[in-house]
């Protein structure tokens, strides 16, 4: 039989195009592609088997052959099947195309590989859903979805320039977007069908390709040359933020580079730095921190990134890699809405790392729009109510949740993050604070300014963290799985390279933040926190209690409020500094529309009204004893009140007749059989 293909290589001699085509006609029905084509292989290596494809004539493009995929198995394959492309193209430009048919209902995927040994490195993900929604992905991020056809042939095309790190994908000769690649280099295709079975047995991954073509133009590395690489922008694009660029520029010249200007275009505005003093060498790249940023407007999705004056020299060996220009989609947040991220990790923990990283990163690129919480299990700085509530909803460490949405892993809460901020919350909250330095007693008000209807057992609750937290004890080094680089590089807002730190870092060179201290009234919330039906524009305005530890820094706490709905999510957040909270003053109740529930830790009691000027005040048991003893001791320390109450019931409330007693502060100890807790009651 005859065979045609064309496969011209020379890739290391610059100037020689390097290109292949194949239509599949010449080649037999049944025809394993892997055993008449060299070009072909199988993930394995192992050609004319299962894992290999056949030649079809069902479906052709062109003529009246094609490339026949079916996945035959429920997780996929047994197909795999590999186009090499000759080496690892990092350099020049790349051109990859095919025709695809996919009947209605089914689906496909392929993807391209990094390195010439296949399973090293994905550069980017094709899926082809049986929605008929194409996603693209790389790094587990899905950088473009968007529809494809279905039950016809359509052309899927990639155009990537290698030296400015720009893809674009194609169908039909549309573009269908851009983007830049971590991993900007492309050795071959591995073609595989996924999802083999649904429900009723029928096969799911089922498409044909054709008329398959790859073209690689090489670059002739001038003697002086800067490209503009990559511009990260890190995770956050909200509008009103303030957001400064990091830019890669990649030398590709013979000659090193040891100066540049770099400018920022956006939105109008440029920013600009001088570069000097570095040393790149040819092939290698750098990391420019702009020192100024840019304000993210909703009326720009675009940035650009120009360096210029390489080495002093005006103009540069090749023009056409100046410049990148990479769009992005500006986050309108929702008004009034905070996301809150609880965070699992430990110190035993030596992935837990990565989350503390993220959890810096969140705090510096979205303050005001996100709140974290590292809640620690096993070392000093547990609090156990939290370490309890959060290891029921998270499969190991480190483990983060969004809203208390599924649990991830905290590299990846970004897009979580990111969608959340843009839901409308049903309710604002405000953070308000008074500080009593005599008992080092804190009382936070959280006001929720409703803005929807809430129905049926939504919840407040109440966390303190703290910043900068310190210990001398072994328990505060940190267990560290990225020391020595084997696990890659792990780089925090700060500069710090995990990879470079010790296996264990010595307690007197850690500091922790965003340590949840304390929880109110406990994991889930107070059930008691609204009437059952709360309607749009109604204010409700729950108040707590915490005694701070001696130890705590109050300078370097904060406030956090959590608006739970009742499937236990969090609808809305709200996170200040005490002081900020105590600036906007604490709200007593008197002007809201419910009774406070002024709540402690753990609280299994509440006192209301409190403040009262009503000449009583209910003391409410939430826990099941035989007996209740309540005493009352004023701020002289005279007892002025003392019953014990039998039999008592969990549904009764007891009534204290304060109608008698000076205006001021008193303290409210509540015993039960298994528990003692003591309230402030202000009497006015």
């Amino acid at each position: 039989m005859k065979k045609i293909y064309l496969l011209l290589a020379a890739m290391a001699s610059y100037g020689l195009q390097a290109q292949y085509t194949q239509n599949f006609d010449t080649l037999t029905v049944g025809d394993y592609i892997g055993v008449e084509d060299p070009n072909w292989t199988t993930w394995s290596g192992v050609t004319g088997t299962t894992e290999d494809a056949k030649v079809d004539a069902a479906q052709a493009s062109s003529g009246n052959n094609s490339l026949y995929f079916n996945s035959t198995l429920a997780a996929g394959g047994p197909q795999d099947v590999v186009l090499e492309f000759g080496a690892a193209h990092n350099t020049g430009n790349f051109v990859y195309e095919h025709d695809l048919y996919i009947p209605a209902g089914k689906g496909a995927y392929f993807n391209f590989q990094a390195e010439t040994t296949i399973g090293t490195t994905w550069a980017a993900d094709f899926n082809f859903t049986q929605d008929s929604i194409m996603i693209v992905g790389h790094q587990s991020i899905n950088v473009i979805e968007v529809s494809y056809p279905v039950a016809v042939w359509f052309t899927f095309k990639m155009e990537v320039d290698l030296n400015t790190n720009t893809w674009e994908v194609l169908i039909n000769g549309v573009s269908q977007g851009t983007f830049q690649n971590d991993e900007n280099q492309i050795a071959s295709i591995d073609i595989y069908p996924t999802n083999g079975t649904s429900v009723g047995g029928n096969n799911l991954s089922t498409f044909w390709v054709d008329d398959v073509s790859f073209a690689h133009t090489p670059f002739t590395l001038p003697t002086v040359n800067a490209a503009a690489y990559y511009i990260d922008m890190g995770n956050v694009t909200i509008v009103g933020a303030n957001n400064v660029p990091t830019v890669q520029i990649r030398n590709l010249g013979t000659t090193a580079i040891t100066s540049f200007d770099l400018q920022i275009d956006y939105n109008g505005n440029q920013i600009t730095e001088t570069v000097t003093n570095v040393n790149i060498p040819s092939m290698g790249t750098y990391a420019v921190d702009m020192s100024s940023g840019i304000l993210i407007s909703s009326n720009s999705n675009s940035i650009t990134a120009t360096v210029s004056n390489v080495n002093g020299m005006g103009a540069d060996g090749n023009a056409a890699d100046d410049s990148k220009t990479i769009g992005f989609k500006p986050i309108v947040p929702a008004a009034g809405k905070m996301v809150i991220v609880e965070e699992g990790t430990g110190t035993w923990c030596g992935w837990c790392p990565r989350g503390t990283v993220a959890m810096d990163y969140l705090a510096r690129d979205y303050h005001g729009f996100a709140q974290g919480i590292a809640v620690h299990n096993g070392d000093p700085m547990v609090n156990a109510v939290y370490d309890a509530g959060i290891g029921g909803l998270i499969s190991g460490y480190p483990s983060a949740l969004v809203d208390r949405e599924a649990d991830i892993d905290p590299s990846a809460i970004w897009d979580d993050v990111n969608t959340n901020l843009t839901e409308a919350p049903t309710a604002f909250l405000v953070n308000g604070a008074r500080f009593d330095s005599a008992t080092g007693a804190l009382e936070v008000s959280v006001t929720a300014d409703f803005k929807a209807t809430a129905t049926n057992g939504w919840k407040m609750a109440c966390v303190l963290t703290e910043d900068s937290v310190k210990g001398t004890a072994s328990g505060y080094g940190q267990t560290n799985y990225y020391a020595g680089g084997s696990n890659g590089d792990l780089i925090g807002p700060d500069g710090i390279n995990w990879a470079t730190l010790p296996g264990t870092v010595p307690a007197s060179q850690m500091i922790y933040h965003h340590v949840a201290r304390a929880i109110s009234p406990g994991f889930g919330g107070n059930t008691k926190s609204f009437p059952a039906v709360v309607n749009v524009n109604d204010v409700h305005t729950v108040n707590f209690w915490f005694p701070l530890d001696p130890n705590w820094n109050l300078e370097n706490m904060h406030v956090v409020g959590m608006l739970i709905k009742p499937n236990g999510r969090i609808d809305n957040g709200s996170g200040t500094t005490i002081a900020e909270a105590i600036s906007n003053g604490f709200e007593s109740g008197q002007n809201v529309s419910i009774a406070q529930v002024l709540l402690g830790p753990d609280a299994k009691v509440r006192l209301f009204p409190n403040p009262t000027q009503l000449g009583y005040t209910n003391i409410e048991v939430n826990h099941k004893v035989a007996a209740v003893d309540v005493s009352v001791i004023d701020m002289s320390g005279k007892e002025v009140f003392a019953k014990t109450y039998s039999n008592h019931q969990t549904e009764d409330l007891i009534e204290l007749n304060t109608q008698n007693w000076s205006e001021g502060i008193y303290i409210v100890n509540v015993k039960g059989n298994d528990f003692t807790e003591s309230h402030r009651l202000v009497v006015k």
